[in-house]
């Protein structure tokens, strides 16, 4: 039993309808799909006015904007204890047959499995992973596995220096925790772009940062906390 999670953007409403069928879609089928919206934007003012849902997904309000972590972490919360496993995912690709079934197959008890990751190396920081077969950074476009009870803990939420760059942030919570993440290659085939846009944080410079400084900062954050992923050579 799985619940599949997302979050999304006023701009990116009319656009949900195929993401979420094909998330509807997988086999095993989900015991739920969840939308998580906060009822207020910090990119984009006014009230929220959430779009029409199919039957068979929930709409879970949140108070707090937390930027691209809101995918995970209040389904995390509301779901900890109550169910194995929570795959979160973006809301701008469509997950074709066999996504979710990769992602279920392939986990292992205190394990996450993602779509795709990739080494903190990348970063010219002190990796982690303790095979070949696992690596640090769990990307959640590509949809990330792990039990919710594993981001359920009340300090999770983003501070400011991690707000952009969830996938940091997040594998960081999974980390301090002794939570590896295994990528899974077979569930990245099975998905395909479902729109071009041009409001994604990757390219976006929040609060003066660019995407390079937003993963700088964020690194340093989890080093200064948890002491993990210090610079190769020796720093925060």
């Amino acid at each position: 039993m799985y619940a599949i999670s997302l979050t999304s953007i006023p701009p990116r409403f009319e656009c949900l309808g195929p993401v979420l069928t094909g998330l509807l879609a997988q086999r095993p089928a989900p015991a739920r799909v969840i939308l998580c919206l906060p009822r207020r934007y910090a990119r984009f003012p006014g009230p929220v006015t959430p779009p029409p849902l199919p039957d068979g997904v929930d709409l879970l309000w949140h108070d707090t904007d937390l930027g691209p972590a809101t995918k995970a972490l209040p389904a995390a919360l509301h779901l900890a204890g109550q169910m194995p496993r929570l795959i979160y995912c973006d809301d701008d690709w469509i997950m074709g047959p066999g996504w979710a079934a990769a992602l279920l197959g392939a986990a292992q008890p205190h394990e996450a499995t993602t779509g795709q990751g990739y080494s903190v190396t990348r970063l010219h920081r002190q990796p982690t992973a303790p095979t070949p077969q696992h690596t640090e950074i769990a990307q959640g476009f590509a949809g990330v596995c792990v039990d919710p009870a594993w981001l359920s803990a009340r300090d999770m939420d983003p501070p400011l220096a991690a707000w952009p760059v969830d996938d940091i942030w997040l594998s960081g919570c999974l980390a301090h925790q002794g939570i590896f993440v295994r990528p899974v290659p077979a569930a990245r085939q099975a998905m395909r772009l479902a729109h071009h846009d041009m409001h994604g944080l990757q390219n976006c410079v929040f609060d003066g940062c660019d995407r390079h400084d937003a993963n700088t900062a964020c690194l340093s954050l989890l080093t200064e906390r948890y002491g993990l992923w210090p610079r190769l050579g020796g720093g925060g």
